[in-house]
């Protein structure tokens, strides 16, 4: 009896421990039951307590793991009691293919062509018919993969012209010799000037098979918080240049030869902010997109941190903007509380104070919403930046007026040209 005891205790525990935890790779969405249920940084009743979710609030689960469901909170891991939800059947990821902000007219081009350009299933962003850039370094690898690691294919020197087909976490793709190669995105300059954009295959074919030495090759690194091997003399040549660029185009457009990271908040398996209607993630990617457009109009140059539902982490997005010369990061978001009352938009810093007080006062100029000010804020994107840092909330989709403002096109106009125009203040 004992023995037969024995054996089924020990069955019991090799059940327990071998029981599969469930992954749900794309995410289940289920409503809170109860009137307000706690987020655990632990799949545990005695881990600590990250945040609450209210009754009827909708959460996605990316994990099933012994009456515990997986989600994210603020860009990290969460954990939910599953017993307090209910599966709802309707997927609400298929809200995001539906939300549109609606266009003006004389925006319809663009935005198509946004569009076309877009592949939401990949973690990168497709150029249909390429866009040209030309070389701002003495000398730039091209390599086997988007990787500072990857072999070199080959170099192109100073001035070449090159199209680049897809862009990937500061890589750009191309050919070469019909074969797929990659080059750091942050040492090219786009080609606006449809005029000065002709050059002949052969033409782009001798500039790329000119090799320089090993030793004046310059290559971004957006995996390390390191800056590319270059000498303090470089470095300041480099500096001098972009400030001749910026003087002899000042008096074409008010932001030219200035460059800023835009990070749309969240993405991916993190949603952000889930309102009734639209999940944070999707609407700071409208934002995002717009803010690009305006920026380019003004004569900046723009790298994006996601360009597509795909999930960054917090460091690596400090990773990304820290590998550019980037005059400012500007990371973007929509608020959210308990309190569905609240309302307004806020920008935070980290050292940058009179940045985020000319983009809020800016912004206030230009919308109708709350001032709750520029605050200090101790922020992974912004700490590990080495940049000037700002990140805007720009209003509450947990309020249900403000969710149905902050989707218009009108709101998003006013709201990206209050950014843009507090940018102009700053930097002129």
């Amino acid at each position: 009896m004992k023995y037969n005891i024995t054996i089924g205790i020990a069955f019991l525990i090799c059940l327990f421990v071998l029981l599969p935890t469930v992954h749900a790779d794309n995410g289940k969405t289920y409503k809170v039951d109860s009137e307000k249920i706690e987020l655990m940084n632990e799949p545990a009743k005695d881990a600590a307590v990250l945040g609450e979710l209210e009754k009827d609030y909708k959460v996605t689960i990316f994990e099933d793991s012994y009456g515990w469901g997986k989600t994210f909170y603020n860009g990290e891991p969460a954990w939910v009691a599953l017993n307090q939800l209910t599966e709802v059947n309707n997927d609400i990821n298929n809200m995001e293919e539906n939300q549109e902000v609606e266009q003006q007219d004389t925006d319809e081009q663009n935005n198509e062509a946004a569009t076309a350009s877009e592949t939401s299933t990949e973690t990168n962003k497709a150029i249909e018919n390429g866009k040209l850039y030309r070389i701002n370094a003495s000398a730039v690898n091209l390599r086997s993969a988007p990787d500072k690691n990857a072999t070199i294919i080959t170099a192109l020197s100073n001035g070449s012209q090159i199209t680049i087909f897809q862009e990937s976490y500061g890589w750009g793709q191309t050919y070469y010799n019909d074969e797929e190669v990659w080059i750091a995105l942050y040492l090219l300059d786009e080609v606006n000037d449809s005029t000065d954009v002709e050059v002949s295959e052969e033409t782009e074919k001798t500039d790329s098979q000119q090799k320089p030495e090993e030793s004046e090759i310059e290559e971004a690194e957006p995996e390390s918080d390191q800056k590319d091997e270059e000498t303090a003399t470089d470095a300041a040549e480099s500096q001098e240049e972009k400030q001749v660029v910026q003087a002899e185009q000042s008096s074409e457009a008010p932001l030219a030869g200035y460059h800023f990271v835009i990070d749309p908040g969240h993405g991916g398996k993190d949603p952000g902010a889930i309102g009734s209607e639209i999940y944070e993630k999707t609407l700071t990617l409208i934002s995002a997109k717009r803010l690009e457009q305006k920026l380019h109009n003004k004569g900046a140059s723009v790298t994006f941190t996601r360009t597509d539902d795909t999930y960054i982490s917090l460091g690596q997005r400090a990773v990304i903007s820290n590998s550019t010369d980037a005059d400012a990061f500007i990371s973007l978001h929509y608020n959210s509380s308990k309190d569905q009352s609240a309302r307004g938009i806020e920008t935070f810093y980290n050292e940058a104070s009179s940045l985020a007080n000319f983009v809020q006062s800016s912004l206030m100029n230009h919308v109708n919403l709350i001032d709750r000010g520029a605050k200090q804020a101790g922020f992974q994107v912004l700490k590990e930046n080495k940049h000037p840092a700002i990140l805007i909330e720009l209003g509450f989709i947990s309020n249900p007026d403000e969710q149905k403002l902050v989707q218009t096109d009108s709101y998003q106009e006013n709201a990206t040209n209050g950014i843009v125009e507090g940018l102009e203040a700053y930097f002129n």
